[in-house]
């Protein structure tokens, strides 16, 4: 189950970080930043784990 949920979020920062409308968002530099530092931990947990 941890594994699917792991996905999940990898899947949804993901779009999220490399959708056309994230400027509509109206994220600061930093909250980006930090969105793509979550995103790189996720990564590595994944990694991790099950590879």
């Amino acid at each position: 189950m941890k594994k699917l949920q792991l996905l999940e979020q990898i899947d949804k920062l993901s779009s999220l970080l490399h959708s056309e409308d994230l400027k509509e968002f109206n994220f600061t530099a930093g909250t980006i930043n930090e969105m793509q530092q979550k995103l790189d931990m996720l990564s590595e947990e994944y990694i991790a784990c099950y590879c």
